[in-house]
């Protein structure tokens, strides 16, 4: 969710990924895919930087997380023993308990 304003000075969030199209007349009017428009106080420059800087922190937050979860150290190693071809790596010394957990030789890499 994006947060914009409204012309009388309300605040309230939008979905960018619902947005249909954005018309810049006279005002900033956000038409949604439901068929609903915003006329908003924002110029549409601000407009796409905000939903551009949205889709890029949700695009870091998915490369972060293992198998949908968070990419805590349970959380990679229970991912290891589920799918044994996936491709996170071992790392000697900081992931060596993990390694012993699993078995694994650590002096191959």
């Amino acid at each position: 969710m994006i947060a914009v304003t409204c012309r009388n000075g309300e605040h309230f969030s939008i979905d960018p990924d619902a947005i249909e199209r954005v018309e810049t007349a006279n005002d900033t009017v956000v038409h949604m895919v439901d068929g609903s428009k915003y006329v908003i106080d924002q110029p549409l420059d601000e407009l796409i930087r905000t939903v551009r800087d949205h889709r890029a922190a949700a695009f870091v937050a998915r490369i972060h997380l293992v198998d949908g979860y968070a990419a805590t150290p349970m959380a990679t190693r229970n991912a290891r023993r589920t799918r044994p071809d996936t491709p996170i790596v071992v790392l000697p010394g900081r992931d060596a308990d993990a390694g012993r957990d699993l078995d694994l030789d650590l002096d191959e890499a």
